[in-house]
């Protein structure tokens, strides 16, 4: 008897073992050291790397921190991210100030009946322009860009 025992015992003496090991999944109490908001995904800080720009030839004359992007429509989006809540973009001539919002995959953010959606920094750096909708979902794809180092 004690023999049939031995497997399911040594294996529930282990999952007990493993999950004694395993961090919690409940979130500290707030105002407790640890507490933290959720993450939106992208780079740590939240908001894309300045590269050193040197042509300033475009309509929009990027200065320090501003971050160029070449777009498949053959336009130039200059982006800066001031804290790592906003984003601002020069879009056509127009300054469009954008705040972040929840996604699965990358840096988004929106304002301005704008979405503006960043992965990546530097020479891997992609971002996609595109309309939103009354009901704030994404709309028409306006421009895929990648960055322009």
């Amino acid at each position: 008897m004690i023999e049939t025992l031995r497997l399911p015992l040594a294996c529930v003496a282990a999952s007990l073992a493993l999950a004694a090991c395993a961090p919690s999944t409940l979130p500290p109490p707030d105002g407790s050291p640890n507490a933290t908001s959720p993450t939106t995904g992208g780079p740590l800080s939240g908001t894309p790397e300045p590269d050193a720009l040197d042509d300033a030839s475009d309509n929009a004359t990027p200065t320090s921190g501003d971050v160029r992007y070449e777009c498949s429509t053959g336009e130039t989006i200059v982006a800066r991210y001031p804290d790592v809540e906003t984003a601002v973009i020069d879009y056509k001539g127009d300054e469009h100030t954008l705040s972040l919002a929840m996604s699965a995959d990358g840096a988004r953010y929106v304002g301005d009946d704008y979405e503006w959606w960043t992965r990546g920094t530097g020479r891997n750096g992609q971002a996609t322009l595109s309309e939103r909708n009354d009901d704030n979902t994404t709309g028409r794809q306006i421009a895929s860009c990648r960055e322009r180092s």
